[in-house]
């Protein structure tokens, strides 16, 4: 055996050996670019964050678009966006484009009707609610109940703590950690009255990224990045 022959097969063997590191790299023209997201929602920004580095682990570096809940429905349908950071399964139905999903759900989610100790389930009161956020329009239009619409969890907050309303519609993790954070005033802080929503959210993309989302669900499972992380 020739020494170039010796120095060939080295060269080749430690290639070989370097390509694991390499197993999630993904095409630059198969990467989706754009990704709509919730504005100031607090576990929006927490997934964001880690899905943000998933992207970048798969060769994928992502800009993401703050919009109102519904309207990233539309944005998806008429091909602003390639995808959404997370929904609910029951969310796609509003999909008008072919999609694909992630295999098994980023993490799961509970959302509440809270409100002040002693507050009756049912009642006149008005109720506050995050303005574009779909499950919660549904619930207050469904059940024809009075509300007060809001941009983010933290306005509904600063007008539940001034008395505005004693009952509000949120995602459970985002206000477990705001009563720890002391967000809610002493005399104020918050129950559940009653459990609305209980499910896995998934991430959700074109159906022109499918491979893209078969390196990305493969990610999921062997990494498993939202077990090792905490809501901040």
């Amino acid at each position: 055996m020739t020494s170039g022959t010796r120095i060939i097969q080295i060269l080749a063997l430690g290639f070989a050996l370097l390509l694991p590191s390499f197993s999630y790299a993904q095409p630059k023209d198969e990467c989706p670019k754009r990704l709509g997201i919730v504005i100031n929602d607090r576990l929006s920004n927490y997934i964001a964050t880690i899905l943000s580095g998933i992207y970048e682990d798969l060769g994928c570096p992502i800009e993401l678009i703050d919009l109102p809940g519904r309207r990233g429905f539309v944005a998806f349908n008429n091909g602003r966006i390639d995808g959404e950071l997370f929904r609910l399964p029951v969310g796609a139905a509003h999909y008008t484009k072919p999609y694909v999903r992630s295999d098994i759900p980023l993490i799961a989610v509970t959302s509440s009707l809270w409100g002040m100790p002693g507050s009756k389930l049912h009642s006149d009161d008005t109720i506050g609610y995050t303005i574009g956020i779909a499950w919660q329009e549904d619930y207050l239009n469904k059940n024809m109940l009075r509300k007060s619409g809001h941009n983010d969890v933290d306005d509904i907050i600063q007008h539940y703590n001034s008395g505005t309303f004693d009952r509000f519609l949120a995602e459970d993790s985002t206000i477990d950690l705001m009563i720890t954070e002391g967000a809610f005033a002493k005399d104020r802080i918050p129950v559940k009255i009653e459990l609305l929503e209980d499910g896995p959210l998934y991430h959700f993309l074109a159906a022109e990224f499918a491979p893209f989302m078969e390196r990305f669900s493969k990610y999921l499972h062997e990494k498993r990045p939202f077990d090792q992380s905490e809501m901040m």
